[in-house]
């Protein structure tokens, strides 16, 4: 991964564009979370404060607005959209199904245990309207940063695997070896019985001259 593409992951960023979709004005919001881990990000149960992703969408909004609309603009709009009830319940709602999406499927596709680090890049689309927050499930994914405890557990089975596929080449020779060992063995003893009936004739020839 380049260092600038590393650099603009691990740390918080927003991009925007504002567009028109079957009339309806939409800024559509591409972020990253920046470097993170889930307790951070989602909220730990008990105590734990507010999760840190509503602050990061706050800001995401708030800053693709701008981008959008121009500063003045963007800022009133925000001020406006925040208070509506479709943005606060669209709100829970984003935050919930990332949450799922989250613990549901991206935890178990890298392995991701506590204390790891992680970044979501995902997209959110904001009706200028209506306030309403939708995300979009097929423009977003996770940057994992691998532990270096699980980089030599990696690095370990890597070399096990190597170990493992040298003694079954040295095996299948083996075997090989003794397949073709027990075919001569097998020749030499049908040869070996051949030449003992005949001296058995030949014995039975001189006997009888006798």
């Amino acid at each position: 991964m380049p260092s600038e593409e590393g650099e603009e992951i691990e740390r918080e960023s927003v991009t925007s564009e504002l567009i028109t979709e079957a009339g309806k004005r939409i800024v559509k919001i591409k972020l990253s979370t920046g470097k993170t881990s889930a307790g951070k990000l989602f909220g730990k149960r008990g105590r734990g404060g507010r999760p840190d992703f509503f602050r990061i969408v706050f800001g995401a909004v708030a800053n693709g607005l701008r981008s959008s609309l121009g500063s003045e603009e963007g800022e009133a709009k925000f001020n406006e959209l925040r208070n509506k009830s479709e943005f606060r319940k669209s709100l829970s709602q984003v935050f919930k199904d990332i949450r799922d999406w989250f613990f549901n499927e991206a935890i178990k596709q890298y392995n991701i245990g506590k204390g790891d680090v992680f970044a979501i890049l995902t997209e959110l689309d904001l009706d200028l309207e209506t306030g309403e927050l939708k995300w979009v499930r097929e423009g977003s994914q996770v940057i994992y940063w691998v532990r270096s405890d699980k980089i030599r557990a990696v690095e370990s089975c890597g070399k096990i695997e190597e170990e493992y596929r040298k003694l079954k080449e040295d095996y299948d020779k083996l075997r090989e070896e003794n397949i073709r060992l027990k075919e001569q063995n097998t020749a030499l003893s049908k040869e070996l019985a051949n030449v003992k009936a005949r001296i058995s004739e030949l014995m039975k020839l001189l006997g009888n001259q006798e």
